[in-house]
C-alpha cells in the first residue's frame, strides 16, 4: 500500500522547484512497480471553502485511483493556514491496515521524522517499509529507523513524474 503525505511532498517540491507539479498517476505506477498494489492513499487538509481548482485536484487524484483522507485546516494566529491531525491520521491508517494484514509492504511518501514510530511499529508487525522523500526533507531519524536500503528519493525521478497539462 502507498501512503502519501501530500503536504510534505508539496512543500518539499516548492522548495526544490516551485514551477513543477507531480503527476500522481505516473508516481503511483513507479512506486508500485513490481508489486501488487492494494491501494494508494493520499492524506491532505481540506479547507472549509474548496475552490474549483482544489476540487479539480481532488477529482484528478480520485481518477488516478487514490483514496483521499482529509484532515482539517486551521488558521494560526498569524493568519496562515495549517493542517491539523494529518500525521495522526496517516499513522492510524498505516497501523490499522497493517494489523488487519491488508498489505505486506508499506510505501510511505514523506520525509517527516514523526513517522519513525510508525516504521518501528511496522517492523514489529513484520511488514516491509519503503520511504520515498525529497532529499531536502528527509529526517535523519526516519533514515535511522527505516535503514538506508529502504530509502528512495523523488529527486532523481522528478522529470519522469512531472505533471504536464494537456493543451
Amino acid at each position: 500500500m502507498i501512503f502519501v503525505d501530500e503536504a510534505n511532498v508539496y512543500y518539499s517540491l516548492m522548495e526544490k522547484d516551485p514551477k513543477k507539479r507531480i503527476d500522481y498517476m505516473k508516481f503511483k505506477d513507479i512506486l508500485a512497480k513490481e508489486c501488487h498494489l492494494v491501494g494508494p492513499f493520499i492524506f491532505m487538509g481540506k479547507p472549509r471553502n474548496v475552490t474549483d481548482e482544489q476540487q479539480k485536484f481532488y477529482d484528478y487524484l480520485r481518477s488516478a485511483g487514490y483514496v483521499i483522507l482529509f484532515g482539517r485546516v486551521q488558521r494560526s494566529k498569524n493568519g496562515k493556514r495549517r493542517q491539523k491531525g494529518i500525521d495522526i491520521l496517516i499513522y492510524q491508517q498505516i497501523v490499522e491496515l497493517a494489523e488487519q494484514d491488508s498489505y505486506d509492504k508499506c510505501i510511505l511518501v514523506s520525509g517527516d521524522g514523526d513517522f519513525a514510530l510508525v516504521v518501528e511499529k511496522l517492523k514489529e508487525l513484520g511488514k516491509k517499509v519503503e520511504i520515498w522523500s525529497f532529499m531536502n526533507s528527509l529526517s535523519k531519524k526516519l533514515i535511522e529507523k527505516a535503514g538506508h536500503k529502504n530509502i528512495f528519493f523523488i529527486d532523481p525521478i522528478l522529470d519522469d513524474i512531472e505533471y504536464v497539462p494537456d493543451n
